[in-house]
């Protein structure tokens, strides 16, 4: 069994998926593993705005990230929720808020009592019940302590990724700049043994992590 055990993780591609698996890696698990991350300055980085969910939030308190140190670096605004222009038919727009909907009960699910009550003409809009959507609606929101509403972020990409490349490094990470032109397999496993990079390096791991996007670069 201890000859399978994973020791050392190449992360294959950075952008913000390969380093929020770096960084995740490194911050909990990094007394256990050797990290290496390999990116290349000659593949470009999608350079859009993220958009993240409120699990993001979860994310940054697992690997102890100071929100307001990351809203500087990233150039980030609060999001409520994502509206979806033209949704169903040309001209719809569906604001979908972060957070609960009404309030549950032990007999049924909210949505159960709002449609029964849309049958009877004595139900609002669903957005009406939801605290992140009369907020969004309204411009007004606050991330105070204590305060009860969901929400996430929008950043920009390349800064959340440089951002989490530096956090990661200063955790351990080791990273290789360079780009990738040979994978060799086991002819038996077919798993994959080495990366071999333009400059002739030879990298090996335990287990190899490769980040959305970087397939189509080769």
């Amino acid at each position: 069994m201890n000859m399978n055990k994973v020791k050392k993780v190449v992360i294959a591609g950075g952008g913000t998926a390969g380093w929020v698996t770096a960084t995740a890696l490194a911050k909990k698990l990094g007394d256990l593993l050797d990290i290496t991350l390999i990116e290349s300055n000659n593949i470009g980085t999608i350079g859009v705005g993220e958009a993240t969910i409120p699990t993001a939030k979860t994310f940054h308190r697992l690997i102890g990230i100071d929100e307001q140190e990351l809203m500087r670096a990233t150039n980030a605004t609060f999001k409520l929720g994502i509206q979806f222009e033209n949704w169903s038919n040309p001209g719809d727009v569906y604001f979908h808020s972060f957070g609960a909907v009404g309030q549950d009960s032990w007999l049924a699910g909210f949505q159960h009592f709002w449609l029964e009550g849309k049958q009877k003409n004595i139900s609002g809009e669903i957005g009406e019940y939801s605290l992140e959507n009369q907020a969004a609606q309204k411009g007004k929101f606050s991330c105070l302590t204590g305060m009860d509403i969901n929400y996430a972020y929008h950043l920009d990409a390349l800064l959340y990724a440089k951002f989490l490349k530096n956090i990661a490094i200063e955790n351990g990470v080791s990273y290789i700049e360079g780009r990738i032109t040979e994978v060799t397999k086991n002819e038996q496993t077919g798993f994959i043994e080495t990366l071999i990079l333009e400059s002739g390096q030879v990298i090996e791991g335990d287990l190899l992590l490769i980040a959305p996007g970087l397939m189509h670069s080769y």
